[in-house]
């Protein structure tokens, strides 16, 4: 898609091209300075402030920077430690090689073309689960890392709460503006501060990218007697973080933060187990019980109202209140009998892309509901649409076993992760914990997938590391 280019803005292969340099050159430096195991992570680090829609197209292929400084330091990286690639596998590899496996074949047996879609599988899946395993395979990096991934975030939520107050976007005043691929809110919510998009596409998308980076920030404050600025930096940086979140002003971030935070408590402290754990089961009961008194509160913080429309989606006479918040309870009630009816292969990745999807049957007749529903913005129902029940049971196993396997980590995480603690593991446990609740209001976009799936392998790298460890291998 051809992007028009403001007077003075560079342009998509120039921005690109720039944001590449520096994140590589960063790495190297850092690489330089601290050791070559550490170059991959902070070359990483450093492409998340390049602006998503900074792309090439290669192949009929479009690469952002996170793409292909991932390529580049990988490559780097299996040139001097290939031997580390394939030790100490856990669960998280295999089912991350799993996913890749299934959409290889479910693409192959819809249309072919075996090498493109195994590319195309490979960059999804594995490409952004490989930067973060041998980012954080080897001892120290957790500690060594978290200061430039914290440095990062914070820039970016400093830019974010500047874009709340002026609508001005950073990434667009440098560099070139933001292209169409998806919808953007630019008027004020709640009549006070703008929606900021930071380096990504949409809100949402940047709530969500800034909150998988608060574990480096909580790391920073694990307790060390010979450099207590980075406590101070690690408790700074959760407060930018969370700010740069609401400067989103999107609920579902803000309530993962709150859901996390909660989930930690529970994890840590048994009294909070006694309190939550209740209230939540109450939660739950009084939701099923009074769900209409709650989703009209939750319209009520968006100015739904005045938005809000009725429609029958089926013509069979069961009208249906639609506006942004019940849009995204209609979904599964549409969607979700197709993914059903879709099989254990689903559609395929090409016929269930698109808004609405391109090709698959039993969406509404009526044009103007279908294009009403045109967004699918749920996680799951994407990937059940694409890659079927196999695919969909793969992708949330892949989520609750990175829970389990960072709870796993709090016991040993001070002996094996020194000088990291418990904290981090019960960090990343609880971040993807709320994941788990905010993919269900989301379309699954590389915007931050590429960094959810990051993450997924930093448990999976910080797994291992312990592994060998404890095998006296390192």
């Amino acid at each position: 898609m051809d992007t028009e280019v403001a007077p003075g803005l560079l342009t998509d292969e120039s921005s690109f091209a720039i944001m590449l340099l520096v994140s590589c050159g960063f790495a190297a430096w850092y690489g330089y300075r601290h050791g070559k195991q550490y170059v991959l992570g902070a070359g990483m680090a450093v492409s998340m402030l390049a602006g998503t829609w900074f792309e090439i197209t290669l192949w009929n292929t479009e690469i952002n920077v996170a793409m292909a400084t991932a390529i580049v330091l990988l490559i780097a990286y299996c040139t001097h430690s290939w031997r580390e690639i394939f030790k100490a596998l856990n669960l998280l590899d295999v089912l991350v090689g799993a996913l890749m496996i299934w959409h290889i074949i479910v693409d192959v047996s819809h249309e072919g073309q075996p090498l493109a879609f195994t590319l195309r599988a490979y960059g999804q899946w594995m490409l952004p689960y490989a930067a973060g395993r041998y980012a954080f395979l080897h001892p120290g990096s957790m500690s060594k890392l978290s200061p430039v991934f914290v440095a990062v975030a914070s820039f970016i939520a400093i830019a974010a709460v500047y874009e709340s107050f002026t609508s001005v976007n950073l990434w667009e005043t440098i560099f070139i503006h933001v292209d169409d691929k998806v919808s953007r809110v630019v008027g004020q919510r709640y009549g006070l501060l703008y929606r900021s998009i930071g380096p990504v596409r949409n809100a949402i998308f940047l709530g969500i990218m800034l909150y998988l980076l608060l574990p480096f920030a909580v790391d920073l404050t694990t307790p060390r007697d010979d450099a207590r600025w980075r406590r101070a930096a690690g408790f700074a940086g959760m407060i930018l973080i969370m700010l740069g979140i609401v400067a989103t002003v999107s609920r579902g971030p803000m309530l993962c933060v709150v859901l996390a935070g909660a989930f930690a408590l529970v994890c840590v402290n048994r009294y909070a187990r006694w309190i939550l754990i209740p209230l939540a089961a109450a939660g739950v009961i009084f939701t099923a019980v009074q769900f209409d008194t709650v989703a009209n509160y939750l319209e009520s913080g968006g100015d739904e109202h005045t938005r809000s429309r009725i429609v029958d989606v089926d013509h069979e006479g069961d009208a249906e209140i639609h506006n942004n918040t019940r849009h995204r309870l209609l979904i599964p009630k549409i969607y979700g009998p197709i993914v059903f009816e879709g099989g254990p292969l689903g559609y395929g990745t090409t016929a269930s892309s698109g808004f609405p999807p391109r090709n698959i049957p039993g969406l509404p007749n009526d044009p103007a509901i279908s294009g009403l529903l045109r967004n699918v913005d749920n996680t799951y129902i994407n990937i059940g649409l694409a890659f079927g029940w196999v695919g969909l049971a793969l992708f949330v196993t892949l989520l609750i076993t990175t829970i389990v396997q960072a709870l796993q980590l709090a016991p040993v995480a001070s002996t094996y992760l020194y000088p990291s603690d418990a904290r981090v593991a019960v960090a990343y446990a609880s971040i993807f914990f709320a994941i788990i609740f905010e993919i269900w209001t989301v379309h699954w976009s590389y915007d931050y997938s590429f960094w959810v799936l990051f993450q997924v392998g930093v448990v999976a790298g910080l797994t291992s590391q312990c592994v060998r460890v404890r095998r006296g291998e390192w």
